[in-house]
């Protein structure tokens, strides 16, 4: 079997890389798997995700786009074929650009294609709520480990009170 990064020497290794619950088994010859080892203990991020995204688009048909009908970023110029070779997107603008490119992919990898953390916060005052919400949290686990249950309870009720004025903050905006 030939190796199927490189597509010219006898491959030796064979490379599992594992995206939610699906397999992706890549055979690789000594000197791409010797490449992507090195990447991977010399902190060479950059190519080493490189080399994990052509392992997971490997498998799937990745379009090859016609020069003439290639798709660009309005905002940034990247074209649809530059992200294609090099795994990288320019911009924001990219995201909008190659929406429909991009959501089957975003979908294999992260099992959604929304955002799905935590939000950052737009005033001051909710900033400091959550700092302080996130300072009565790690008083309360202390209290805790410390088997001091009444004061871990009065901490409990401050963040209760926390959370329901910013419930009822949230409801008026």
């Amino acid at each position: 079997m030939l190796c199927e990064e490189c597509k010219t020497n006898e491959a030796h290794y064979a490379i599992s890389v594992m995206v939610g619950n699906q397999v992706t088994i890549r055979h690789l010859c000594e000197g791409c798997a010797s490449r992507m080892h090195m990447n991977l203990t010399g902190s060479n991020i950059r190519n080493l995700l490189n080399s994990i995204l052509s392992a997971i688009t490997a498998t799937d048909q990745v379009e090859t786009v016609d020069p003439e009908n290639d798709i660009c970023c309005a905002r940034c110029g990247t074209s649809l074929s530059t992200f294609q070779k090099t795994g990288r997107l320019g911009c924001p603008g990219c995201y909008d650009a190659f929406r429909e490119q991009l959501q089957p992919m975003l979908l294999q990898i992260h099992g959604r294609v929304q955002h799905a953390g935590r939000q950052p916060l737009t005033t001051e005052d909710a900033q400091r709520s959550r700092t302080r919400q996130e300072a009565i949290s790690r008083q309360m686990e202390q209290a805790i480990a410390l088997e001091d249950f009444e004061t871990a309870a009065v901490l409990r009720d401050q963040l209760r009170a926390i959370n329901a004025a910013n419930e009822g903050g949230a409801a008026h905006e």
